[in-house]
């Protein structure tokens, strides 16, 4: 059957001719004959919804700490960022609309990672040209918000991170990129799982900065058990900091938790203690990297018997020993006498913030002590290995009563 036959028989195929009130007349007279389209906006009376448009990221903490890092988050990153509760212990959304360099300020944060959801069905199909040209396009990205050399390694973890598929993906990326790859820590982190969406899908997270958060740059000298800076970090914002503050590190290690405080402003006067000599060193190279080194007093004592006087201090802290101990250690004669030797040293209303594994023996020192009131305990879970160390942080605040040596 011919096309003219055909659209005889089907009108709406016939070649549109124009109306009969329009038929002979201009193009431009044609144009203002048709009835102009709106806008569901102004047909309706109301504007249009608003799309946003701003990234999505996923800020990785410390198991325990994700509303102190999302109260971080609005401080830092004002109305630029919409901050989302997470769906997983540990994780939380974030859309932002800026640099990326500014996740750099966070003190809190584990790590913070771009996320990109790719309407795919399996893994494979990433190597698609269209979904792999967006993904390496991301990566580039995040390299080129950073120095050239910041990043020199990648690593891929996903379920199946072995197959011929990651492999392939590892030598597009190796080919577009010239990183490393590599099986151990490395400055580009790559994750690859399934979308949480009931539409399924695959997402993508890229970590946005070459070494996680938690790794200061001014910890130039490490401790085997040294305290988490992003732990020691929320510790010290427990206690309102004040350029008249006296403050004291029992049990001071490598200075983790002076160096955090110092993070805050200045204070009267800082003051760390250990027994152990290479940690004073250790925290000494690590407060000279930032300058502090002058306005610290480091000293050499026993925390149960400490060389300062009576009621000198406004905030103590400590990251009292709980690992790596003999096991004819007496932990609580410990405890006991740290805290009656803190009570000593403090001021009214002074503050003791402390860190321990050992939840049980704490908290029956406090009791035993009443110098020291519990006002609030934060319960962590702590990545170690394969499995989890799950300490408490604890806020005591001192009574008016005055202590004295025992």
């Amino acid at each position: 059957m011919s096309r003219q036959r055909r659209n005889a028989r089907n009108p709406r195929t016939r070649p549109s001719t124009g109306s009969g009130r329009t038929r002979g007349l201009s193009p431009g007279a044609r144009q203002k004959g048709r009835k102009e389209h709106k806008p569901a906006s102004q047909n309706w009376g109301r504007a249009a919804p608003t799309v946003n448009l701003a990234q999505e990221y996923e800020v990785e903490t410390v198991i325990g700490l994700e509303e102190y890092t999302r109260r971080e988050a609005r401080r830092l990153l004002g109305k630029a960022a919409q901050v989302e509760r997470g769906m997983t212990e540990g994780r939380f959304s974030l859309r932002f609309d800026g640099n990326i360099r500014r996740f750099d300020e966070f003190r809190t944060a584990t790590a913070v990672h771009r996320v990109e959801e790719f309407a795919v069905p399996r893994p494979r199909a990433l190597l698609g040209h269209q979904h792999l040209t967006r993904l390496l396009g991301i990566i580039h990205v995040i390299l080129d918000a950073r120095p050239a050399g910041a990043f020199r390694t990648f690593r891929i973890t996903a379920a199946g991170a072995g197959s011929g598929v990651y492999s392939r993906l590892r030598r597009e990326i190796v080919a577009a990129t010239a990183l490393e790859p590599t099986d151990d820590a490395a400055h580009l982190q790559i994750a690859v799982r399934r979308a949480p969406s009931d539409e399924g899908g695959w997402q993508v997270l890229i970590r946005t900065t070459p070494m996680p958060l938690s790794a200061r740059r001014w910890r130039v000298c490490d401790m085997p058990g040294a305290l988490n800076a992003t732990i020691a970090s929320v510790m010290t914002t427990l206690v309102r900091s004040r350029s008249n503050e006296r403050v004291l590190n029992m049990c001071c290690g490598s200075g983790t938790l002076m160096v955090e405080r110092l993070g805050l402003g200045g204070a009267a006067s800082v003051t760390g203690v250990d027994i152990d000599t290479g940690a004073l060193l250790c925290a000494d190279a690590n407060l000279r990297t930032l300058g502090h080194s002058a306005s610290v007093s480091l000293l050499q004592a026993d925390c149960a018997n400490l060389p300062l006087p009576d009621a000198c201090m406004d905030t103590i802290t400590a990251d009292l020993p709980f690992g790596m101990l003999p096991h004819d250690y007496d932990i609580s004669s410990l405890y006991h006498a740290a805290l009656a030797e803190s009570a000593r040293v403090a001021k009214p209303n002074a503050s003791l913030v402390v860190i321990t594994t050992r939840r049980r023996v704490l908290l029956s020192t406090i009791e035993d002590n009443p110098s020291w009131n519990l006002a609030n305990q934060i319960p962590l879970s702590i990545p170690h290995r394969r499995g989890y160390i799950k300490p408490h942080i604890y806020l005591l605040r001192r009574g008016r009563i005055a202590g004295s040596r025992l």
